[in-house]
C-alpha cells in the first residue's frame, strides 16, 4: 500500500537574535534581548504560495503587515511593520528558499524614547510533518 501524503505540511520556524544596538542600552539589556528565541509553527500547503510564506515569516515576529513582499524562485525579500513582544518594529527580511525550507536575515528597528534600537536576527523554517 502506498502511504498517503497530506497536501498540508507543518512548517516549523526557529531563529535567534544575533546583534542588538542602540543608544542608552546597557550590556544587560542587550544580553536579555539576545537571549530571546524566535519560533513559530504554521500549517500551510506542502507547496506554499507566496501568501503562506509571508504568513509564516510574519507570525515569527508577531502580527505583521507587509508593505513589500517579493518571492522569486530561490529568494525572499520583504518589508514589514510588526507588533511583537517588544512592541512595534519596522523590518526588512532577505532570505532564500527551497521546496522544503527557507532561511533569512531580519533587520529590525524599534523606536525607543532614548533612540532607536536595532536588532538583527536569523531564522530558518522547514517542513516537520503533516497537518
Amino acid at each position: 500500500m502506498k502511504a498517503t501524503t497530506s497536501t498540508n505540511a507543518l512548517w516549523v520556524t526557529t531563529g535567534s537574535i544575533v546583534s542588538v544596538s542602540g543608544a542608552g542600552l546597557t550590556a544587560e539589556q542587550i544580553e536579555t534581548i539576545k537571549q530571546q528565541k524566535l519560533s513559530n509553527t504554521t500549517c500551510m500547503a506542502r507547496s506554499p504560495k507566496p501568501a503562506d510564506i509571508q504568513t509564516a515569516i510574519g507570525n515569527t515576529f508577531g502580527s505583521c503587515t507587509f508593505s513589500k513582499f517579493g518571492l522569486a524562485k530561490t529568494t525572499i525579500r520583504a518589508t514589514m511593520k510588526c507588533n511583537g513582544t517588544y512592541g512595534p518594529m519596522d523590518a526588512d527580511f532577505v532570505g532564500s528558499r527551497g521546496t522544503m525550507s527557507y532561511s533569512g536575515t531580519n533587520n529590525a528597528v524599534f523606536p525607543n524614547t532614548g533612540g532607536n534600537v536595532y536588532v538583527k536576527s536569523v531564522i530558518s523554517g522547514k517542513i516537520s510533518g503533516n497537518c
